[in-house]
């Protein structure tokens, strides 16, 4: 066979292969629609203020696509809640259209737990599920907390601050250890 020949064969695979799309196309856009009806216009349901699974599942109902455009933070509206929804509640779209959502965040803001008294890595643990960060800032003999555990906190427990914000920790190094009998001087020097 030759070069010519192959060519010829690729032509007709092409125009044919173009033939079968442009059936399909037609056939699902205009000819089945026109005998068996298109699919009406849905209208949007309401899903500000509701949880995202809860309004995932109400716009899947409705035959209805969703797409998370964004998250912002909101002092007025829970975590994972929708604030925002494109196109909005009754608005008419196309059967299997898209709703594009915008999801809160939650508060900017964290109030500081109480970690006083816990030890080191239960209160890092706490304060990192919270949203915050924390530094050492000292260690120091205490007769009244165990080592390794949480001494003082800055900024105090109950104050409101930024989340990512750092927590200074002053860990306790426990019990002042008694004074080494053996190195203690007991004697004269001459």
């Amino acid at each position: 066979m030759t070069k010519q020949h192959w060519i010829k064969i690729g032509y007709g695979a092409g125009i044919g292969v173009g033939i079968i799309i442009v059936t399909a196309f037609v056939f699902s856009q205009i000819i089945f629609p026109v005998f068996l009806g298109r699919p009406k216009d849905v209208e949007v349901p309401n899903v500000v203020g509701s949880g995202y699974l809860q309004a995932k599942r109400t716009l899947g109902e409705s035959k209805l696509h969703v797409v998370i455009r964004d998250s912002v933070y909101s002092e007025d509206i829970a975590i994972d809640c929708v604030v925002d929804q494109k196109p909005a509640a009754g608005e008419m779209v196309k059967h299997d259209g898209t709703v594009y959502l915008i999801v809160s965040r939650g508060s900017k803001h964290v109030t500081i737990p109480n970690v006083i008294g816990m030890d080191y890595h239960q209160a890092y643990l706490t304060l990192r599920g919270s949203g915050l960060r924390t530094v050492i800032s000292d260690s120091l003999y205490s007769e009244t907390y165990p080592a390794n555990s949480v001494m003082r906190i800055t900024p105090h427990f109950g104050t409101k601050i930024l989340k990512e914000s750092r927590v200074r920790l002053q860990l306790s190094r426990g019990a002042r250890p008694a004074p080494d009998s053996s190195n203690v001087y007991q004697g004269s020097w001459f």
